[in-house]
């Protein structure tokens, strides 16, 4: 057996060492990485989101065909580095890598708090897909504001450079994620950011409710046949045709400079959604979009907002309450009333859908929220999320009329999945179960600021199931005296 002969080898250069995705997403991804929204309390049944969000997520694999021109921002490398009289290759000069962020927009006002977790699960989908180096999260505060400045994290959005030029080799993605029944969109206060993001970045709104609702909110999308010139542009530069026209050959790009409308896809979360716009963005055919039209700056300034409608008279609650009942689906009827037997926040909400009415969606939860039979109670932070503090209240006198119109069985059964769940947690809760079961043999706890909110719940429920029981008459007449008796400082 022969062997070749040994030949003198260079090692010119260290083996390179692999890079793996982690490190290519930086620490802003890992930071996306996290939930959006607080998740269900640990032991207490997940709210599912939208099926078909996470599905959607996949449709964007697609956008890995947007290759950013790197041949102009070629760097020389140091010279610290060189070795001219070294033999082997002559390593290629260093570029800058290409990088694709995605900015997700979300949209916190009341109703929103519904779709908390198709959000969730839309942002940690989008955390593992590879083509995106970074994922960005900015709240919406569309519900109560009133002035443009208050509606975003201006730091947040100075910091991602939203707006802003963005070199070729950095491309970045803004997906807005609403309902759009906000004061932002009512009034168009947000046409301004979505103006400038639309100059510079590919832009998007993904609505959370379905495109035969999409009239109830303050987005009035139209349909278009849109081309973009050269794949990924941002929004200021997609040509526009008619649908009933045939494609023009004569571009629309700087619509915005040239006075005219700026067009913002909607989309359902679906894929099929999703689908059609990725091959508006990586394709140069005209593709068919529900767009909603920003006014140009002039036409913008030449238009005052006009302020929040004053509110009508106050309705009797049977009034309010037939007119949900005329507009709503079934389950989200079903659903206020079985609401009216418990104190009120998101997680409280999501579980008794979720345990007593797994056919209510998130939109029956939305529909409840936005009917005008909840009021905000007035210590909740504006965005606070907690599993175990009065958020929501129904306006006066409603909370009662839907508990007369429920079945005593579901009530109680309301009690107890409170005490089993929120009970751990909130003193005023605990063994709620047993003095709605039996008020004559056990007595509510002491009234304090803490638990005010919840037995005034307690005081209801018991006043609801007093028909044909004198021991809760009693209980809730009682509990009614004292409660008077706090608020009154006596």
């Amino acid at each position: 057996m022969s062997t070749p002969e040994a030949a003198t080898w260079l090692i010119t250069a260290a083996p390179a060492t692999p890079v793996v995705p982690a490190q290519l997403r930086g620490s802003g991804h890992l930071v996306a990485a996290r939930p959006v929204f607080a998740p269900a309390p640990e032991g207490w049944p997940s709210a599912l989101p939208l099926p078909a969000a996470e599905a959607s997520v996949s449709a964007l694999h697609a956008l890995s065909q947007l290759q950013p021109e790197l041949a102009s921002f070629r760097k020389t490398a140091p010279d610290a580095f060189a070795i001219p009289s070294a033999p082997g290759p002559v390593c290629p000069p260093a570029t800058n890598p290409a990088m694709r962020e995605l900015v997700l927009v979300v949209d916190t006002g009341l109703s929103m708090s519904a779709w908390y977790p198709t959000v969730n699960a839309f942002a940690a989908c989008a955390c593992e897909l590879p083509i995106f180096n970074d994922v960005h999260i900015v709240k919406l505060r569309s519900q109560p504001s009133s002035t443009h400045s208050d509606l975003l994290e201006r730091s947040t959005v100075i910091n991602l450079g939203l707006g802003n030029p963005t070199p070729p080799h950095r491309q970045k993605t803004v997906f807005v994620i609403t309902d759009a029944v906000g004061t932002a969109w009512k009034r168009g206060l947000i046409w301004d950011d979505l103006r400038a993001w639309a100059q510079h970045h590919t832009v998007a709104i993904l609505h959370v409710l379905p495109h035969h609702d999409w009239y109830l909110s303050g987005i009035h999308a139209r349909p278009h046949q849109l081309r973009a010139p050269v794949p990924g542009c941002p929004n200021s530069a997609l040509e526009v045709s008619p649908p009933e026209m045939v494609p023009s050959d004569v571009p629309n790009a700087g619509a915005e400079r040239e006075g005219r409308k700026l067009l913002i896809p909607v989309l359902e979360i679906r894929k099929r959604w999703l689908d059609q716009w990725v091959r508006l963005m990586t394709s140069r055919l005209l593709v068919h979009q529900q767009a909603l039209e920003i006014p140009s700056v002039s036409a913008a300034a030449a238009s005052v907002p006009s302020p929040s409608a004053a509110p009508d008279a106050v309705a009797v609650p049977e009034q309010s309450i037939a007119e949900f009942r005329t507009a709503a689906s079934e389950n989200a009827f079903s659903l206020a009333v079985l609401l009216a037997a418990a104190p009120l926040n998101r997680h409280i909400m999501q579980l008794l859908a979720a345990e007593l009415l797994p056919a209510a969606s998130p939109g029956d939860l939305a529909a409840v929220l936005t009917s005008g039979l909840l009021i905000t109670v007035d210590n909740s932070a504006e965005h606070s999320d907690p599993h175990d503090q009065v958020v929501f209240d129904f306006a006066p006198g409603v909370r009662q009329k839907l508990l007369s119109l429920g079945e005593s069985t579901r009530t109680r059964r309301v009690a107890a999945l409170l005490d089993q769940y929120l009970g751990r947690d909130v003193p005023a809760i605990h063994g709620i179960t047993q003095r709605v079961k039996s008020p004559a043999t056990a007595s509510p706890p002491e009234i304090t600021a803490e638990t005010l909110p919840y037995l005034r719940v307690e005081c209801a429920v018991l006043t609801a199931l007093s028909g044909a029981s004198a021991p809760h008459r009693e209980a809730a007449e009682l509990l009614r005296t004292r409660i008077r008796r706090f608020e009154t400082g006596q």
